[in-house]
């Protein structure tokens, strides 16, 4: 009888739990990211590293994991992203690099951005040999010196990715910015991407450098914000630059907070 009541008194408390019980898996499943965040600090493999790059995401690479790649790890990007076979990774190798902030990864991201003339007139089938050793901080507009040429679609993804990269990238190495400011500025690369060139290519380029520079919501960048818009004679493209800064005032109050 006793064992009778007990579940009977269970039962009636479930039952008035019962419509608590969406708000009750709310709180559950949004502590459970957070305790695993808190238990799995740890660096990622090579192994888990790689795995990170090769997978194929709906709304991007998520950025927690890719922050906690190691040394192994990102001297293992850096040989994977100058691999013709691991071309389809390319973008994501990027970012990674960036968001680990790696002393190495100005360097390779450099390097890589360098490579651009080579994919062109390659047609992307071999990165320049040794461009991984390359080091220093090289303009970017580097990638639109004469050569010329298409380029494939995994090496214009990555591109599209190389603005982001070194987004993340300025938390750890201050030249960054100076690079995405440089992009801002630079001319149209030289090579093509079916209908992509010329000033389209331009434009990309120079709205996707601004938008990173929103996201950092770092006091530099906000002052190369306002530099490009003193520069600015593209009336879409200033548009563009005070989105851009709203961005970056509204980054800034979230990391304040």
């Amino acid at each position: 009888m006793r064992c009778a009541r007990s579940a009977t008194r269970s039962i009636r408390a479930l039952s008035a739990l019962a419509p608590l019980m969406p708000l009750v898996w709310v709180l559950v499943l949004a502590l459970v990211p957070a305790a695993a965040g808190v238990a799995g600090a740890q660096m990622l493999t090579v192994a888990e590293t790689e795995a990170l790059v090769r997978a194929s995401y709906f709304e991007g690479m998520p950025e927690e994991p890719a922050s906690r790649i190691g040394p192994a790890g990102a001297e293992r990007l850096v040989e994977m992203l100058f691999d013709p076979e691991e071309a389809r990774s390319h973008a994501q190798i990027l970012l990674a690099l960036g968001l680990c902030g790696s002393p190495d990864s100005m360097s390779a991201i450099l390097a890589w951005s360098e490579s651009l003339d080579g994919a062109a007139a390659l047609h992307g089938a071999t990165a320049l040999d040794g461009a991984a050793a390359l080091h220093g901080a090289t303009a970017l507009d580097r990638a639109a010196a004469p050569g010329g040429g298409e380029i494939d679609r995994n090496t214009f993804k990555a591109w599209q990715a190389l603005p982001y990269a070194f987004g993340h990238l300025a938390r750890f190495d201050g030249r960054a910015i100076v690079h995405l400011e440089t992009l801002i500025h630079a001319d149209a690369p030289n090579w093509t991407f079916r209908h992509h060139r010329g000033p389209r290519l331009r434009d990309l380029a120079r709205r996707s450098a601004a938008t990173s520079l929103g996201l950092t919501g770092l006091p530099e960048a906000r002052r190369a914000l306002d530099r490009a818009g003193r520069d600015a004679s593209d009336a879409r493209f200033d548009a563009h630059l005070r989105n851009a800064r709203a961005l970056h005032a509204e980054r800034t109050r979230e990391v304040a907070n």
